[in-house]
């Protein structure tokens, strides 16, 4: 049994963590709950004050 073959069994999902949705699925729905995390982070401060600096640029110039 190969490395791989190792892995791959040990990775087997039956315990029901996984559900029986397809995978494209499955990474999906992981990709859209995590940028909508982020989405709900707060801007940090740093990010906020370089922006009211470039809107500042942007007017006087």
């Amino acid at each position: 049994m190969s490395d791989h073959d190792k892995y791959r069994k040990s990775d087997d999902r039956s315990d029901g963590n996984f559900e029986s949705r397809p995978l494209p699925k499955k990474i999906g729905n992981s990709l859209k709950k995590i940028y909508d995390d982020v989405l709900n982070e707060p801007v940090p401060d740093d990010f906020l004050a370089l922006l009211a600096k470039a809107d500042k640029n942007k007017k006087n110039g």
